[in-house]
């Protein structure tokens, strides 16, 4: 993943394969010192890379957002944190949760925060490409697109224009503002 800094803090996720079967291992987040590099905390959890073509990542850069900090792993799990101490605060297993497929590149595009919202590419069913969840409680808000083809890599962005407010995503199949 790209870095992510805030506050004098750097964070980062990483990938650490098992010695014997190389697509299982685990994610991880990285708190770092920003002055120092010295790590401030690790937080991990096991992930399996089978079935994605490059199996290496994660991808997604985290989003801070306060005293939050969200990531989304290439297997497929988002995840919400504390940014002090890197306790995990709620999380979402699109696999277990949304049906999502794992091929392709994985999850790989870095959530959006929108307000009380956190906006995650899922990819699953039933028309869950895109799901929001309350950034605070990691209860789903809404969900749209069915998931046809992969989910995409690109993460959704929010422009405005006049009067209204819009949320892009590109994805394999098309380019759709929603509202």
């Amino acid at each position: 993943t790209g870095p992510a800094v805030a506050d004098g803090r750097i964070l980062v996720m990483d990938f650490v394969p098992d010695k014997e079967h190389g697509v299982f291992g685990k994610e991880r987040v990285l708190c770092l010192d920003q002055e120092t590099g010295k790590i401030l905390w690790t937080t991990e959890w096991e992930a399996s890379y089978a079935g994605v073509s490059w199996p290496n990542g994660p991808r997604a850069t985290p989003t801070i957002d306060g005293d939050r900090v969200y990531v989304q792993g290439t297997a497929g799990l988002l995840v919400a944190l504390d940014v002090g101490s890197g306790e995990i605060l709620w999380q979402h297993d699109y696999v277990e949760e949304y049906d999502a497929l794992t091929g392709g590149y994985g999850a790989s595009a870095a959530p959006l925060v929108d307000g009380d919202l956190v906006i995650a590419v899922v990819g699953g069913e039933p028309d869950a490409k895109l799901v929001a969840f309350n950034k605070y409680t990691g209860k789903e808000a809404w969900r749209a697109l069915p998931n046809n083809e992969q989910r995409g890599v690109s993460p959704p962005i929010i422009i405005s224009r006049g009067d209204t407010r819009q949320l892009i995503f590109w994805h394999p199949e098309a380019v759709v503002s929603l509202n």
